[in-house]
């Protein structure tokens, strides 16, 4: 046990921190937001190029203009659920179950897991 102490207090440190951190990160990720909404406004009304070199920063702007990208998408377990449903009926339950025997032998981690949960909930 007290070769758990010590480990145990940097990890609930750590853990602190990174929450802090995390709750700064969600209000720059709010800012950014804002920021894309208002540069959506300019270039929704402006004849703007779609990419800017910047030089001073050594990078490039790129707009995505709508209906002419597509974004990155996941499947959730239950809306796949939901399809195979709607598209193979009955026949959907089935692979729906195949998929879960298939899949869910990949998610059991091989090492350690660890949570820190306040007590006050």
């Amino acid at each position: 046990m007290e070769d758990l102490k010590p480990v145990l207090s940097k990890y609930i440190q750590t853990t602190k921190r990174l929450a802090e951190m995390n709750a700064e990160i969600a209000e720059v990720r709010d800012t950014k937001r804002t920021l894309e909404l208002d540069l959506a406004a300019v270039y929704a009304n402006n004849i703007l190029p779609d990419k800017i070199e910047l030089k001073e920063s050594k990078m490039t702007f790129a707009v995505k203009r709508p209906n002419q990208w597509k974004r990155g998408w996941t499947l959730s377990k239950k809306t796949l659920d939901t399809y195979l449903r709607d598209i193979l009926g009955e026949r959907g339950q089935e692979v729906m179950k195949e998929i879960i025997r298939r899949h869910e032998p990949t998610l059991t981690e091989d090492d350690f897991g660890f949570e820190l949960k306040s007590m006050d909930h």
